[in-house]
């Protein structure tokens, strides 16, 4: 999940944010710190989110999917342990 301009995410990549992390309007904005309003306005178009939002969702992203990574496996496994590797 890469916003195509990372200065200045658009609305419907946000959205697709949130949907590809099952995130509703107020997990998003808990998440990243900010009131419901300020995020709504982000999917609005009505302001604009900053650098500092769009890699703050990055993030988010890449912890969502390295979690359903290391469910998945752990499932294959059938074991109840689970390996985190560190990188």
């Amino acid at each position: 999940m890469i916003f195509f301009d990372i200065d200045n995410p658009e609305p419907e990549e946000i959205k697709d944010w949130m949907n590809k992390n099952g995130l509703s309007i107020d997990q998003s904005s808990k998440i990243l710190g900010m009131s419901k309003r300020q995020f709504s306005r982000f999917l609005s178009g009505e302001t604009k989110a900053k650098r500092v939002h769009s890699l703050a969702m990055q993030m988010v992203w890449i912890l969502h999917e390295n979690k359903k990574e290391i469910i998945n496996n752990s499932l294959k496994n059938k074991s109840k342990k689970i390996n985190i590797p560190i990188k």
